[in-house]
């Protein structure tokens, strides 16, 4: 080094106020402090008890997680070495957490949730090559095409990767949890304080039986109802379910179930070949009236509507990419759900 060199480093040296040594100093000791706090503590034991916690059960977090059980057990004996409760009690064939493992899970979850996202979003301006998308088959059917005219435009050469949700709330949280999907569609709202979720479909259901039902020509009437047999969807929707409330309400009658899937698909097909009844969403009915040997009937109420939610990471929008691609997609949306046309 120059003596010139050394000059100006000794010189910048005196610039430092005492005042901004001091607050150095601080932040040191804080960190060195947190350091030795948590030196004794397996951070990695924090994703293994979310993974319990979502799915009450130490073998499918365990499936989640891609390890053994064995470790999942050993993990969760250390955690109850650590906070001196047992966490998580046999109730039945599940997991209940104790209240101390509630107070765990809502104490840590917005960090940990935005620990994740700062990993997987070090660098804010790249452009994804591929984007996974977590929703039901049905609901694809109007969202993935919106996601890939914005792409077109935006991003042409990134993939769109669909995988399909079941309709279980467990397994679209840990999509949400885990980064396993960067956008998810769904009926539940999922709301948290460190994810965004915003209603961008009203979907509006409709009675279907098979055309040549024996008893129901077009109408049903309440008389009707107490002879009929339903199919329902199978959802953890707390909406769905207090919908499903609603119409029993409105056709004076608990409706006796004799089939019930997830599936959409699955349901007109077995209105199809039966004599059973089926409430579906009247845009799927509309794209598949000619397809299956259905028709709609008319009731004398009105029918309850069903939102879908466009649901992502906070933390997400830190990337311009994304913060661009998901506006341009509200927009659309937004546009759909007014029944204003769409440029």
């Amino acid at each position: 080094m120059s003596i010139s060199t050394m000059i100006d480093v000794e010189n910048t040296n005196h610039r430092i106020s005492p005042e901004i040594r001091r607050l150095e100093r601080m932040k040191e000791n804080r960190l060195t402090d947190r350091f030795k706090t948590v030196k004794t503590f397996d951070l990695n034991l924090l994703t293994t008890f979310e993974a319990v916690f979502i799915h009450r059960s130490g073998t499918k977090a365990a499936d989640a997680l891609g390890i053994t059980p064995s470790a999942v057990s050993q993990a969760l004996g250390r955690l109850r070495v650590h906070f001196n409760d047992a966490l998580f009690l046999r109730d039945g064939k599940a997991l209940a957490p104790t209240t101390v493992a509630i107070g765990i899970h809502e104490g840590l979850e917005d960090a940990y949730d935005n620990l994740i996202a700062k990993l997987q979003n070090i660098s804010f301006d790249t452009v994804p090559t591929r984007l996974v998308v977590h929703c039901a088959a049905y609901i694809s059917m109007f969202t993935l095409n919106v996601m890939r005219r914005v792409l077109d435009e935006i991003a042409p050469e990134c993939e769109i990767v669909h995988t399909i949700s079941h309709n279980t709330i467990t397994e679209i949280e840990e999509s949400l949890i885990f980064r396993k999907a960067d956008i998810i569609f769904d009926m539940h709202s999922h709301v948290s304080h460190s994810r965004v979720s915003q209603q961008i479909s009203s979907e509006t259901p409709v009675v279907i039986c098979r055309r040549q039902h024996p008893r129901i020509h077009g109408k049903m009437t309440l008389e009707q109802i107490p002879d009929e047999t339903f199919i329902y969807v199978d959802s953890e929707s707390a909406i769905l379910l207090s919908n499903r409330i609603k119409v029993n309400s409105m056709m004076r009658e608990n409706r006796v179930c004799r089939f019930i899937s997830p599936s959409l698909l699955t349901n007109i097909s077995m209105v199809e070949s039966s004599d059973m009844l089926a409430l579906v969403p009247e845009r799927f009915y509309e794209k598949m009236k000619n397809a299956f040997d259905v028709q709609a009937v008319a009731v004398d109420f009105t029918m309850p509507t069903q939102p879908v939610y466009m649901v992502y990471n906070k933390s997400a929008l830190n990337n311009q990419f994304f913060a661009t691609l998901v506006k341009k997609m509200t927009d659309i949306f937004q546009q759909e759900l007014q029944n204003e046309p769409v440029l």
